[in-house]
Order: C-alpha cells, then sequence, then structure tokens
C-alpha cells in the first residue's frame, strides 16, 4: 500500500513538471542568455497576400516567424488614403489581425506603411519599413513620386511633415478635405508616395499639429508644389525574347497613329486578372527613376494682430509682446485714469515688442486698454510692482533696484577698431553728466566723442580712434546718468582693450548676383545661426569682415524680391513662395592672423 502511494505520488510530480514546461512553452518570453537576436521576424503568410486585388473584406491577418508586438502604432502607421478611424489590431500567438472600423473605397489601392512599429518580442528588433498593399479594385496602382520637404528659411530638412496629394485642384481643397494620398518625410525630410494613380495632383505639405489631416492651425508650417504633379510612368522591362530586346518606357511606345491615345490614357498600374498567364510570368517591372520634387516649408503670416501676453518686467516696467508688428499702437489708462505723458514706449528691432516705463504712476497695479491701428485687442490689469518674497528672511519684502544698471558691448573685455563702445542703459535717462565720464589711455585721459544714439537715451556711444592692441580704461562715476525713476548709477570702470589683426582674423568675399536689379541680404552668422553682422547689396559686391575672431563662420543670402530689408513667408492662398535663401556651400574656419578671399555666385 505504501508503495502504490509513492509510486502515485512520482506520477503526479511528473504530471505536474510536465504541465509546467507545456505552459512555460505557451508564454512567449524572452530568452535569457546566448547571443544576441538581431534577426527581424519575417512575414510568412498573410491573408489576402500583400498586392492583392479585388479585396472586399474588413480584415487583414500577416503571420510571422515568431512573436511580436506593436510598437507606437498610432504615430508609424502611415495609410494611404487616409483612413477616417485608425483599424483595430489584435495580437494573438505569431498572427497580426488588422481589422477596419469603415468600408474601404471602391477600386482604390490602399497602402499600409508600418514603419519600424511591427518588432519582435525579445530584442524589439523592427520589421524595417514593412508595408501591405492591396486593391479594392481589378488593378494595382503602380506609380511613384518622391522628393524633400525642407524649411524655407533655414533649409533644414523637415522631420515628420505629412506631403499630401489631391485630385482635386481647388485652392481650398487643404483647408476642407483629407487628401487622396500621404507620406511623412523622414529625419532627412525626404518622402515617397507609391501605388499612385495616373493623374495630375495638387501637392501640398503639411507639419500637422493635429494629425487630422487639415490644414486649420495657424502655427502649422506648409509648403506646397506651384504646379500641379504628376507621378512617373514607369518603364517597363519585356521578357527576354532573344536578342535585339529592349527596355522601353511607356510614354514613348510607338503606336500607329490611329492607336495614339492622349496621355492620361497611358497604362499607369500592373494589371492582375486571374487566368491571365502573361501578366503572371511576364510582368511589368519598373526601371526608370522616379520624379523627385523639392518643397519648402514656411509658417503664413497669422494677418489677424493679437496681443500675445503682458509681463511686468521689474517695478513700474512692463512689457506687451504681440502677434505682428505693431502699426499704430494706443495704450490707454483705464483705472486709474493719468494724465498727460504718463509713459515711455520702447519698440524692439521688428516692432512687435514694447517696453513701457511708467514713472510716477503712484499706484500698485494699471488698469490699460490696448489697440493697434484702431482696433482695441485687449484691457490688461498690469501689476506694477513685483511679488513679495516667499521665503528666506526678508519674506514679505518687495525686491527693488537700488541703481541704474549698465552693460558695455565688449566681447572678453575686447573691442573692435572702428566701433564704438556701447552702454546699454536698463531704464532711460532723464539727466545726464558726461562730463563725469572719462576714458584713459595707457593712464592718460583723453576725449571720445559721447553720444546717446536713441530718443529713449537707452543706448550711450563712445567713439574713439582705438589703436589695436592697446589697453583703455572707461570710468563712469556716480551719479553722471539719472533714469526716469531716479535712480542713478554706481561708480564703475570698464578695462578693456581694442582687438588687434594679429589676434584676430578677416574675411573678403566676392559675391555675383543673378539679377543686378534685385536686392540681397548677406548674412555672416556665428553659433546657431546667430547674426553677426549683416549688409544690403544690390548687384555683384565685394564685402570685408574685419577683426573676426578666430572660430568658424557661415555666410547666408535672402534674396530681398520685395526690396524690403528683410526675409518674408509665403502665402498659400496667394500663391506666394517665400523669398529664396542660399547658404554659401562651405563653412570658414578662420585662425588668428589669416586673411581669406572666397568667391560666392548666388543662384
Amino acid at each position: 500500500m505504501l508503495l502504490f502511494r509513492n509510486t502515485n505520488h512520482l506520477v503526479f510530480n511528473l504530471l505536474a513538471t510536465g504541465m509546467l514546461a507545456i505552459i512555460a512553452c505557451a508564454n512567449p518570453v524572452a530568452p535569457t542568455g546566448g547571443p544576441k537576436d538581431t534577426t527581424p521576424p519575417e512575414i510568412i503568410r498573410s491573408v489576402p497576400e500583400n498586392q492583392s486585388v479585388n479585396f472586399n473584406s474588413d480584415r487583414v491577418t500577416i503571420t510571422f516567424s515568431e512573436f511580436v508586438n506593436l510598437k507606437d502604432i498610432n504615430t508609424q502607421l502611415m495609410v494611404s488614403p487616409p483612413l477616417s478611424e485608425q483599424p483595430d489590431f489584435v495580437m494573438k500567438g505569431k498572427t497580426l489581425t488588422m481589422k477596419f472600423r469603415e468600408a474601404l473605397k471602391e477600386n482604390t489601392t490602399y497602402n499600409f506603411f508600418f514603419g519600424d512599429a511591427i518588432v519582435d518580442i525579445t530584442e524589439s528588433n523592427p520589421v524595417p519599413g514593412y508595408s501591405f498593399t492591396f486593391s479594392t479594385g481589378p488593378v494595382i496602382d503602380s506609380l511613384s513620386m518622391s522628393g524633400k520637404v525642407l524649411n524655407a528659411f533655414t533649409l533644414q530638412p523637415v522631420k515628420g511633415a505629412f506631403v499630401m496629394l489631391y485630385d482635386s485642384i481647388s485652392d481650398s481643397i487643404p483647408y476642407k478635405i483629407r487628401p487622396y494620398y500621404v507620406a511623412r518625410t523622414s529625419e532627412s525630410g525626404e518622402f515617397r508616395l507609391n501605388n499612385l494613380r495616373g493623374n495630375r495632383y495638387l501637392m501640398f505639405a503639411l507639419t500637422d499639429i493635429n494629425s487630422n489631416y487639415i490644414y486649420d492651425m495657424p502655427t502649422e508650417d506648409i509648403g506646397f508644389s506651384d504646379t500641379l504633379v504628376e507621378p512617373d510612368i514607369p518603364a517597363i522591362k519585356l521578357p527576354e525574347l532573344g536578342p535585339g530586346s529592349e527596355e522601353v518606357p511607356l510614354d514613348t511606345l510607338k503606336a500607329d497613329s490611329a492607336d495614339v491615345k492622349p496621355i492620361q490614357s497611358v497604362p499607369d498600374t500592373v494589371h492582375q486578372e486571374r487566368g491571365d498567364s502573361l501578366a503572371v510570368t511576364a510582368p511589368a517591372v519598373k526601371v526608370s527613376p522616379v520624379k523627385n520634387y523639392l518643397i519648402y516649408q514656411f509658417r503664413e503670416t497669422d494677418t489677424i494682430q493679437r496681443l500675445l501676453k503682458g509681463t511686468v518686467i521689474r517695478e513700474n516696467v512692463a512689457g506687451l509682446y504681440f502677434r505682428q508688428p505693431v502699426r499704430d499702437v494706443h495704450i490707454k489708462p483705464l483705472d486709474p485714469p493719468l494724465e498727460g505723458a504718463w509713459n515711455l514706449t520702447g519698440y524692439n528691432a521688428t516692432r512687435d515688442t514694447l517696453t513701457l516705463w511708467i514713472p510716477g504712476s503712484g499706484t500698485d497695479s494699471l488698469m490699460v486698454e490696448i489697440s493697434d491701428n484702431g482696433i482695441v485687442l485687449d484691457t490688461l490689469d498690469l501689476a506694477l510692482k513685483p511679488a513679495a518674497r516667499t521665503t528666506g528672511k526678508d519674506k514679505g519684502a518687495v525686491a527693488k533696484k537700488k541703481s541704474l544698471e549698465m552693460r558695455p558691448n565688449l566681447v572678453s573685455s575686447k573691442i573692435k577698431p572702428g566701433r564704438p563702445l556701447i552702454l546699454s542703459i536698463a531704464d532711460p535717462v532723464k539727466e545726464a553728466d558726461l562730463s563725469r565720464i572719462r576714458l584713459y589711455h595707457d593712464s592718460l585721459e583723453v576725449k571720445p566723442v559721447i553720444a546717446f544714439s536713441d530718443s529713449l537715451k537707452t543706448r550711450l556711444n563712445i567713439s574713439h580712434a582705438w589703436k589695436e592692441a592697446e589697453s583703455y580704461l572707461l570710468e563712469v562715476n556716480d551719479s553722471a546718468l539719472i533714469s526716469v525713476f531716479g535712480l542713478a548709477n554706481d561708480s564703475t570702470a570698464y578695462k578693456f582693450k581694442a582687438m588687434s589683426e594679429a589676434e584676430t582674423g578677416f574675411i573678403k568675399i566676392n559675391i555675383t548676383v543673378p539679377d543686378q536689379e534685385k536686392s540681397y541680404i548677406i548674412q555672416l552668422l556665428g553659433d546657431k545661426e546667430s547674426i553677426l553682422e549683416q549688409h544690403r547689396i544690390t548687384g555683384n559686391a565685394t564685402l570685408e569682415f574685419k577683426y573676426l575672431l578666430p572660430k568658424k563662420y557661415r555666410f547666408k543670402a535672402i534674396h530681398d524680391l520685395n526690396n524690403n530689408g528683410r526675409w518674408d513667408t509665403g502665402n498659400y492662398l496667394r500663391k506666394l513662395q517665400p523669398e529664396p535663401v542660399s547658404y554659401f556651400s562651405k563653412e570658414i574656419e578662420l585662425r588668428a592672423n589669416w586673411t581669406m578671399e572666397e568667391d560666392w555666385s548666388l543662384e
């Protein structure tokens, strides 16, 4: 009896161990140890087969050689033509089922580009660039076009933009309906549209912020082709019938005059009919190059003026930020209703940012009405005093400026010969005693020319014939400058040297332009496209850039087509492309005491 019980127990253990092994095999898990898996999953079969015709089901199943996952499917999957609703995806074993949530269009070729969304479960190796295509009609559309999308101002590639084709040529189409075909640009800005029907299309590029395939937001970047585009008519490779066989492009096939058809009627698809042995044994193979298009993307100017925000910079100083440059701005105090010249207003270079200095308001807050060009934009309640401190030993106190601040335009305590030393002053100056500002050269006082360069008196120029490599000392004694708030400067001294040719470089660039009557803006760029110098030219010109620090530089040209001195963006409805820009072909690495001369022919 004991022996029977032990035997029973042994059988039970063996059965349990076997069941555990089966369960372990049934659950896909990443193996541990051994060489790293780098092989992507393979497609074993699909229903229907890829490139099938006459599709009339509501789902597609794809079986892989191993267990897979879907990674970022909502962002990776690109369906052309776009569907109104994303398909449902179900994984069962090694089979992926894609079920459609809407009826498909008749006689339409659908392309599902998965990108790198299908990955194995072990090392997330993707099925690279997997695409599944079928047609709801008797043919698979087979034409293609490709291209690149660049930022119009920087010429950098645009990643993730939708490139869309419309079979209607109405200008308003991108605002109203989803495209007929769509592709997404890669990291390098490149795109490819496959399985196209022979037709003429409107091409439109969109950085689609809300992912609805519609141009409906002013902050979305766009680009468009000036003309209607056509996909390539592929060449076909004839079956090898012996010597003399050759590749013939479809659009140059010779025919009797009675058989000549318009270009729109030339076959543009790979026809797949059941029982057609010729279509099976001698399929057409595209070998001609695909037509490429270049689209420059830009953001249209939102013509509706808006006040974006108003902030208090510091006590009695406010900043107003507008969407567009202001034309005729008015700021009306409502509460309290201040009288007379109650503020001083400063503008930035593009006139879309205003600084308000409000001396003697005698109030902690001010309600103002802001209008531009006769249109009231907003009403703001400005807190003219900063918030009290909430921590530290001065909790509850309000920080106040004690003196008038200044900042010189020195770079590493050096100045370029021929340029003034400029003091940028935090607030407009009400009183100035320029005799309290002294300049010394080798301990000897010299007499510079000192003058304000703006009406608000926030920029003070100290001009002198600086001698190369010589040392200077600028003393600004206390109370030389007194602001509209009654703040005086503290005594300050600036030690600096004039740059020399030995420690700097010189660039001379000879520019040839395509149109001698047009205006061009030439920019010398530093790090991160910062503009170091800018010149406007008309016709061919030679520009010289002296006393440049040893580092790398680039040159940029703006084709100023409307001669307004700045780069202008495009406008889709007016069919205006953005003004062209171009960069010098190479980066210039300048070293100390170097002189470099370059020739640049603009196109």
